[in-house]
């Protein structure tokens, strides 16, 4: 599969030119030298990561309030679940939205995300289609063939809720005073592993870029839609 393809391939282009980079330090500086400064500057920037840029990103968008509260889903996992809460604003009326969060997935309208590395170089689908807005519990919204989380509750003009065997993620609409809040809820109860931490490190930041890309690209979608006088359906 394409999307599995790209991603083990831009995986493997970081590892190599990690390890490009240090075998340059130890030629440049000397072996010990040079793997000695490799191993300070991985170390300052796994620091980095943990202590800035991982926080952030893990409440890209959203307020206080909204990081805080309890939402669709959250009784799943046990309380100490890890959890990501990641919002935008949307210039336009709830109504319009949730038909874009009911189209999500590979197979169905996309990921609304970078289509290259994750709907396997088809664009996401631009229009509500009503073909795709036929999402039902036991659903899967598959990342890959076979992979995803299963629908566990959608309450229409509000929530979808999914979830895995040992994480949920829960897509809300509500209204505020300029349009609408929409706001991502993803909780992970992971066994604590190497192996999990090791997953982690690799997958936590590329989460991060694909999921911004999609609240973005749904509320530009949106607000276009909220543009016209009625919402364009394609037939």
């Amino acid at each position: 599969m394409r999307t599995m393809k790209t991603i083990l391939l831009i995986v493997l282009g970081i590892a190599l030119a990690a390890v490009a980079l240090l075998i340059g330090l130890m030629i440049w500086l000397g072996p010990i030298a040079g793997a000695s400064v490799g191993l300070v500057a991985a170390a300052a920037i796994v620091v980095a990561y943990v202590t800035l840029v991982g926080p952030w990103q893990r409440q890209w968008g959203a307020t206080g309030d909204e990081v805080r509260r309890v939402m669709p889903g959250d009784d799943l996992l046990r309380p100490g679940a890890a959890t990501t809460t990641r919002a935008v604003s949307i210039h336009a009326a709830p109504d319009r939205v949730f038909p874009w969060l009911l189209q999500i997935g590979y197979g169905r309208g996309g990921w609304y995300s970078y289509d290259r590395i994750d709907n396997d170089g088809r664009p996401s689908v631009a229009h509500i289609d009503p073909q795709l807005q036929r999402l039902a519990p036991g659903d899967r919204l598959e990342m890959m063939p076979g992979m995803g989380p299963i629908v566990h509750e959608i309450v229409p003009g509000h929530h979808i809720v999914s979830a895995g065997e040992a994480d949920s993620w829960c897509l809300l609409v509500e209204a505020a005073p300029d349009g609408t809040r929409l706001i991502s809820r993803w909780r992970q109860d992971w066994p604590r592993t190497i192996l999990t931490y090791v997953w982690v490190a690799l997958a936590d930041p590329g989460a991060f870029v694909m999921e911004q890309k999609m609240l973005r690209t749904i509320r530009d979608l949106a607000e276009g839609a909220a543009d016209d006088v009625t919402l364009t359906v394609a037939g």
